[in-house]
């Protein structure tokens, strides 16, 4: 096998591997009722330029200060259906960025949990040494935010607060 499709095979393995870590952030909080869409606790923000303004800058400060060349995945302007806690049916952005390797991130995540719990954010970490994930919920700007690392793969995920609007519509 040339080397080409090992690195091919690894980076397809290591995004596979954020995608499932992404999907279980999001799937960390409880399961709405049937036929209802997930709850935002938080007051909303007042608009979607806001909501989308306060996680693009949450996701810039991550990776500014880990540097590197990251890639947009999806989002910013990527909707979702959320409820706000009136509920109302509402929308919140989504943003998922990586970047190829890893290293200092690790020696870096003391860092940025300590600057979500600042934000009043509630910060929680899963995984394993190697291979951990660093998630901040609250702190009234925006929904969640996580940074994970995978073999050779470093991403940020994150959820605005709930805002007025439709998300099929943005």
């Amino acid at each position: 096998m040339s080397s080409d499709t090992i690195t091919a095979r690894r980076w397809t393995a290591a995004t596979i591997s954020v995608l499932v870590v992404g999907a279980l952030v999001g799937c960390a909080t409880p399961a709405p009722t049937p036929g209802s869409t997930p709850t935002e606790t938080a007051t909303p923000v007042l608009d979607a330029d806001t909501a989308q303004r306060q996680m693009v800058d949450a996701v810039d400060a991550v990776t500014t200060r880990l540097g590197g060349d990251w890639r947009q995945r999806s989002g910013p302007d990527s909707a979702e259906d959320c409820t706000g806690s009136d509920g109302r049916a509402m929308a919140r952005w989504t943003s998922f960025v990586t970047r190829t390797g890893n290293d200092g991130v690790a020696d870096e995540m003391p860092t940025i949990e300590r600057g979500w719990r600042e934000q009043g954010m509630t910060v929680e970490r899963w995984g394993t040494a190697s291979e951990p994930t660093v998630v901040g919920r609250g702190g009234g700007r925006l929904a969640s935010i996580s940074l994970s690392v995978a073999p050779g793969l470093t991403a940020v995920q994150s959820v605005s607060l709930c805002f007025p609007g439709d998300a099929d519509a943005l």
